[in-house]
């Protein structure tokens, strides 16, 4: 059995951050992660296809505020400070749609949207689809892209949590991958990796965790474990967790986002590197984005959230692949095909150590997500991106719960009482 000072379980983005926060701290600490890499959420596969593609986090959201813009600065990582979410293509019948049609597309859009962020932070909660109307041409891609922004469905978002959100300074995607950023930024940090948590006996005077390699104690463990997996309960507490507690994670919890990259041959001539979404002329299909050329390379890259999202997590791979192919060939005609060499998809929202995309407060329980920044029992410290008010959904968000975790642990074990800083 081995005894620390503090114990952070979980190596995404916030148990990292938190873990780096207390290297310098000269308490004893150790970090513990399931699976046999770090960075959760924030990943990049480089072998796949040959080159890198984040499976997970892929833009520095609020770049300006981000704390990864000057990480990645410092690290020489580039990122597409250009590029902006006005720089969008809408595609039908084999080519774009007419520049009417785009314009009509885009405005109403944007005007949904930016009435939704004005929210009054103050007055009463509704969910994102009182916004929407069913009748409008637009409403299965505004559906569609609020599925992208919140991995749920506008039905399922409070707007009162998104009055919070803070998105400040442009969303840069990165060259080389977040997850790769993430990973360097984080190199220097021991990680006991492969080593689940099972077990978090906060019955005694110290912390006890169970895993398959043996019994870690701690005075104090930081909590950095995605919320999903806390709601299916994929480690055991005893005793339980507070009940207010365990209905906050209930309230804010993670949805669905899955991503599809297509190796093309070579990069789309004639296109630079854009965000797309393909209209089918079924009025009554749904979208289809296709994000292209990012960074010169010969991709193109989709997202699927929500309760869409999660249907196409249980398809098999040849079911994808017959959507994708669909859209690809109404985007861009049906010679394209041929140029299809190779497709990779992710599997999130079955994962078991993640279980989902990012976090959102249901309507009506906005004010639940403040639960999660305060220590339970001067032993139990939460950290992720549920935990963030104003960057929440975001690695940032993690990472800076993360730093807030580590301050607020190492003053409980100091015998100092956590405030909070978030």
């Amino acid at each position: 059995m081995s005894h620390y000072d503090i114990a952070v379980i979980g190596a995404g983005a916030a148990g990292l951050a938190a873990g780096l926060a207390l290297q310098a701290s000269g308490r004893s600490f150790i970090v513990l992660e399931a699976r046999d890499r770090i960075g959760g959420r924030a990943y990049t596969d480089t072998a796949t296809l040959g080159l890198p593609f984040d499976c997970g986090a892929h833009w520095l959201h609020a770049a300006a505020q981000n704390p990864f813009t000057t990480i990645a600065d410092r690290l020489g990582f580039a990122y597409n400070a250009r590029l902006t979410w006005a720089d969008v293509i809408r595609y039908g019948g084999g080519g774009p749609l007419p520049d009417a049609v785009q314009k009509e597309g885009i405005a109403h859009i944007i005007d949904v949207l930016t009435r939704i962020s004005e929210t009054d932070a103050s007055g009463p909660d509704r969910p994102f689809s009182a916004y929407l109307d069913p009748g409008n041409r637009w409403y299965l891609l505004l559906e569609h892209i609020i599925n992208q922004i919140t991995s749920h469905d506008p039905e399922d978002c409070s707007v009162l949590d998104y009055a919070r959100y803070v998105e400040e300074g442009g969303d840069f995607p990165v060259a080389d991958g977040f997850g790769a950023l993430v990973a360097r930024h984080a190199a220097a940090l021991a990680v006991t990796l492969s080593t689940p948590v099972t077990c978090v006996d906060w019955s005694g005077r110290q912390v006890r965790l169970e895993t398959p390699n043996g019994t870690v104690t701690a005075q104090t463990i930081i909590l950095a474990v995605p919320v999903n997996v806390l709601i299916a309960g994929g480690i055991r507490f005893d005793p339980a967790l507070p009940v207010s507690l365990v209905e906050a994670f209930h309230d804010c919890p993670m949805g669905v986002s899955e991503k599809l990259a297509i190796l093309l041959d070579r990069p789309i001539d004639g296109l630079g590197h854009l965000y797309g979404d393909v209209i089918f002329p079924d009025p009554a299909k749904r979208p289809f984005n296709l994000h292209t050329n990012p960074f010169g390379r010969p991709l193109l890259v989709s997202h699927m959230g929500g309760s869409h999202g999660r249907e196409v997590e249980r398809l098999s791979d040849a079911a994808v692949e017959a959507m994708a192919m669909e859209a690809v060939t109404e985007a861009f005609g049906a010679s394209f095909r041929k140029r299809v060499k190779k497709m990779l998809r992710t599997h999130w929202a079955s994962d078991p150590y993640t279980l989902g995309g990012y976090s959102h407060a249901r309507p009506g329980r906005a004010a639940s997500r403040l639960l999660f920044s305060e220590p339970v029992a001067d032993r139990i410290v939460l950290a992720g991106e549920h935990c963030s008010i104003p960057f929440f959904s975001t690695v940032h968000g993690a990472h800076l719960s993360g730093i807030d975790a580590a301050a607020k642990a190492l003053r409980l074990v100091d015998g100092q009482p956590a405030s909070s800083s978030r």
